[in-house]
């Protein structure tokens, strides 16, 4: 009886003990290896990445003038406005899924003027922006899926012409590139991955350029451009 016993239990060792030796032992089947998959590389998230853009809109100013002359002073003003368009290039970059930070770079036209104006005594203050001008700044905004909510500041320069005081002969006058600050911000929808739209608005401030005439009469100068525009961005 106990010899039948001890085959029974030999046998179902035997009968056992061969599969998991197989499963730890044994050669593993894989996948058939596939290689004519094309390989599609994962585009950055929207909003991430160079872009280059175009816009266009219009222009405000606030130009002022004073002089001072053996104990006599005076001053003038003008509203200058005007179109104004440009070429952008910049880069954003995302800290994390609703904070984005980046730079941006423009280059363009602009006729922003006023007509003369004639003070007492006939004085004529003429003032005007242009051809060029441009700015470079920072942006920083808040993500909001397609939208964009962004504030941006920086450097700003434009061309800027002034005559004023022209009385028997003397003429307070610059005519140069003129560079200041810019701040401002704006709204971008994204339309796709690759293309969006922006309403934005700057204020660039020139600073007071002062000068001698030369019959010796100091004055001053002191430029101010408010600008709305519209444009659309190019993602590369």
């Amino acid at each position: 009886m106990h010899i039948r016993l001890l085959l029974g239990a030999a046998c179902t060792c035997l009968l056992v003990s061969p599969a998991p030796a197989a499963d730890l032992g044994g050669p593993r089947k894989l996948p058939p290896a596939t290689f004519n998959e094309p390989y599609a590389p994962s585009r950055p998230p929207l909003w991430q990445g160079l872009y280059w853009g175009l816009s266009g809109g219009y222009g405000w100013g606030d130009s002022d003038s004073s002089f001072d002359s053996a104990g006599l002073s005076g001053s003038a003003s003008s509203d200058p406005e005007g179109y104004l368009a440009s070429a952008s290039v910049g880069y954003n970059y995302l800290l994390g899924p609703s904070f984005l930070v980046g730079v941006e770079g423009d280059l363009g036209f602009m006729d922003i003027s006023a007509d003369d104006k004639e003070l007492a005594g006939g004085q004529i203050y003429r003032t005007s922006y242009g051809p060029w001008w441009g700015t470079m700044r920072g942006r920083a905004g808040i993500v909001m899926g397609p939208l964009l909510l962004y504030g941006t500041g920086g450097l700003a320069f434009a061309s800027l012409e002034e005559h004023a005081l022209e009385l028997a002969g003397e003429t307070a006058s610059d005519r140069e590139v003129r560079s200041g600050w810019v701040v401002g911000g704006g709204l971008e929808v994204a339309f796709s991955d690759s293309v969006s739209a922006k309403v934005e608005y700057l204020h660039m401030d020139f600073g007071s350029y002062d000068g001698i005439t030369a019959a010796g009469q100091d004055f001053t100068f002191d430029n101010r451009v408010d600008v709305v525009r519209a444009g659309l961005n190019f993602r590369f």
